[in-house]
Formats: C-alpha cells, sequence, structure tokens
C-alpha cells in the first residue's frame, strides 16, 4: 500500500487586517477540527517564547504540519505560521 502525505493548503498570515477577519479565520480553524482535518494541540513553545501572546497550535492532519494561531494583542496584529516541530 502506497502511503501518500497530502500537502497542506494553509497559507501563512503575518498579520491580520482587523479584529473581525482574525475572528473569521478563527471559526474556519475550528471548522477544519469539527470536519476531521485538522486537531488541535497543545503548544509545546510560546510564540517569541511569550507565554503573555494567546496561542493555539493546530495539526493539518493530511500533511503532519503543524500551525500556530497567535491572537492580536495590540500593536501585535496576530499571525498564523507554521511550526518547525523537527528541533
Amino acid at each position: 500500500m502506497d502511503s501518500q502525505i497530502a500537502s497542506c493548503p494553509w497559507e501563512a498570515i503575518e498579520d491580520f487586517r482587523s479584529l473581525g477577519e482574525f475572528e473569521r479565520f478563527e471559526a474556519w480553524m475550528l471548522n477544519q477540527v469539527a470536519q476531521g482535518q485538522a486537531v488541535e494541540l497543545l503548544v509545546t513553545h510560546p510564540y517569541l517564547d511569550a507565554p503573555s501572546f494567546t496561542e493555539k497550535w493546530f495539526e493539518h492532519l493530511g500533511s503532519g504540519e503543524v500551525w500556530r494561531l497567535v491572537w492580536p494583542d495590540g500593536p501585535f496584529t496576530g499571525l498564523f505560521e507554521r511550526v518547525d516541530v523537527s528541533g
């Protein structure tokens, strides 16, 4: 049996334009979990080693990639980025 890993269709977001955009994206991510395309993981390395930022990590089940969603906290506008869990 061939084991094929799907590529992750998610794209990085370096900043959210508004709180509304962030909230819509968060809802979309939670829907990914509800549909069985992703799972939420325990955060093992907080963003910038600053535990004061609220964040969640998600694994895309098809590819095994891990991504972090960091909440906006003015003037920081939040982000969604791939996490390197290899090291």
